[in-house]
Parts: C-alpha cells; sequence; structure tokens
C-alpha cells in the first residue's frame, strides 16, 4: 500500500514538473514571437518642403583673354629679334618683335609689329633669328587678361536651354581657384544640321586674375529659377523598375511610389506622388518594407 501511494505521489510530481517545463516553454515562445512581432527600425527623416532650386548646363572649355588676338605681320621677311617676350605687358602699338625684309640689293630697316590691343603676350610663334615670315601666319598672339571669354560647342540638348544674357560662374578645372561671375554673349539660334551642336559664348570679369588664359575651366550657365519638392539622393530607392521613397506615417513605414525630375549633386526632384510636408526617411529606408514600425533618431 505504502509503495503504490509512492509510485502515486511520484507520477504526480512529474506530471506537475512537466507541465511547469511546458509552460516555460510556451512562455519563452510567446515572448520570442511578441519581441519579433513588435521589432522598431531606428531611421532618420527630412520634411519634404518645396524650395527654389536653379537648373543648370555645366560645359567645359578653354579660357582666353577678352580680347584675345593673334597678330599677323603686314609684309614677309625673316624673323629678327623679339622686343617683348611672354608674358610681358604691352600697350596698343607697343612693338611686339622685329622683322628683317631681307631683299637683295636693298636696305631696309627693321619692321616693327605691334600690338593691336592694351593685354600680355601670350604666345611668340617664332624664336630662331631668319626664319621665314609671312603675312598669312601669325608672328605673336595677346590677350587682356582682365576679362575673360570662354567659347563653347555644346549639343543640342544644352543649346535650347541656354540664351543671351543669362547668368553664368566660370572656375578652373585643376586648381583651387574661386568662381568669378558671367553671363551669356551669345548663343547661336541655329544647330549644325551635321554636329547637332551650336556654339555658346561666354564673359566675365577676371578680377584677381583667378583665370589665366589658356586655362581648363568648368562654365555653369544657370538656365532657369523655380520651386521644386527636393529630397536628398539617399532618401531615393528603386525596385521592380519603380522609383519610391519610405514615409513615416504614425510611426510605421509606408511605401510612396514616385516619380523623379531634375537631379543636382546630391539631391532630386520629385515630379509627383509624394504630397508636401511628409516625413520622408533618408536613413534607415534600406531594411524596411511595407508596414514596418520605425523609430526616428
Amino acid at each position: 500500500m505504502d509503495n503504490k501511494k509512492v509510485k502515486t505521489g511520484a507520477l504526480i510530481a512529474l506530471g506537475v514538473l512537466l507541465a511547469i517545463i511546458c509552460l516555460q516553454i510556451i512562455l519563452k515562445l510567446f515572448r520570442a514571437g511578441t519581441k519579433v512581432g513588435e521589432s522598431v527600425t531606428q531611421v532618420s527623416t527630412v520634411l519634404a518642403q518645396a524650395k527654389e532650386i536653379s537648373e543648370t548646363v555645366v560645359i567645359q572649355g578653354i579660357a582666353e583673354g577678352d580680347p584675345q588676338v593673334k597678330i599677323y605681320p603686314a609684309v614677309s621677311g625673316k624673323f629678327e629679334r623679339v622686343q617683348a617676350p611672354e608674358g610681358s605687358l604691352v600697350k596698343k602699338n607697343d612693338v611686339i618683335l622685329y622683322i628683317n625684309r631681307d631683299i637683295v640689293g636693298m636696305d631696309f630697316q627693321l619692321v616693327p609689329v605691334k600690338s593691336p590691343v592694351d593685354g600680355i603676350v601670350t604666345r611668340i610663334y617664332y624664336s630662331d633669328k631668319g626664319a621665314s615670315v609671312t603675312p598669312q601666319n601669325p608672328v605673336a598672339e595677346v590677350a587682356n587678361p582682365g576679362n575673360i571669354k570662354v567659347i563653347l560647342n555644346t549639343g543640342e540638348e544644352d543649346m535650347v536651354k541656354v540664351k543671351n544674357n543669362m547668368e553664368a560662374s566660370v572656375k578652373p578645372v585643376y586648381s583651387s581657384g574661386e568662381a568669378i561671375q558671367a553671363t551669356v554673349y551669345s548663343s547661336t539660334p541655329f544647330i549644325d544640321k551635321d554636329t547637332l551642336s551650336g556654339t555658346i559664348i561666354v564673359k566675365g570679369k577676371n578680377i584677381d586674375n583667378v583665370i589665366k588664359p589658356g586655362m581648363s575651366v568648368e562654365v555653369t550657365v544657370y538656365t532657369a529659377k523655380r520651386n521644386a519638392l527636393m529630397l536628398p539622393e539617399n532618401a531615393i530607392l528603386m525596385g521592380d523598375g519603380k522609383t519610391y521613397v519610405y514615409i513615416n506615417e504614425n510611426n510605421r513605414a509606408k511605401r510612396v511610389d514616385i516619380e523623379p525630375g531634375y537631379m543636382t549633386t546630391d539631391e532630386v526632384e520629385v515630379k509627383s506622388g509624394l504630397t508636401e510636408n511628409a516625413m520622408v526617411i533618408v536613413e534607415g529606408n534600406f531594411k524596411l518594407s511595407e508596414g514596418m514600425k520605425v523609430s526616428v533618431k
């Protein structure tokens, strides 16, 4: 009888122990499931707001003085000597070099070649005394470095946007010099049918000689100003052939398909699909899917 009671008690105790173990397992599973269901993704957001933007056309070219002229001799002869070497500042009618007419049996004075403008001598085409000189070939070049012009050849897509008197800026490509302010001096109204391109001339004051004639420069023409909804580039996602963003709506991620437009170096225009003042997620968005819970940093 005692053995029977002992066995019964042992079975009851074992059953209670098993019940406790099962309950603990169920509780752990429930807690784990609760944690997964309530996971929160940390994100950063920006407020979608319209702002004024400047649409631009950017083209590279070579800076020239304004004016910058090649100088041709009036007579044939032989190169004699340089009066104003490269880098010299000259005034209009200053002598740059001399030519010896060198006609057998005749004694001529040396013929001076003068500068037609104020500026700096940027090039002397001859260095060897006795070299043959003709009126068909330039002997020197003079540029006014106080003013800069850039002659640009560009395609049809840019040409249709650029108009005379538009604001522009010119900055060196390979140096740290600041940009100078400039203006579109002329923009051809015609597109070459063979090259589908045209010519734009930009001019500006070269204050402090920031840009030197002959430099490679980047010209930015400001073609239009308007208000647009702009977002940081890292807010924009792509997938399934669509462009979209995530917004924070009541601490839940909501996907919104958009139509992108004008792009700058770090921002993208949203042409449609997004309303102003939406809280757009810009960090942590690549981890998200529709409806996930989010918390703003």
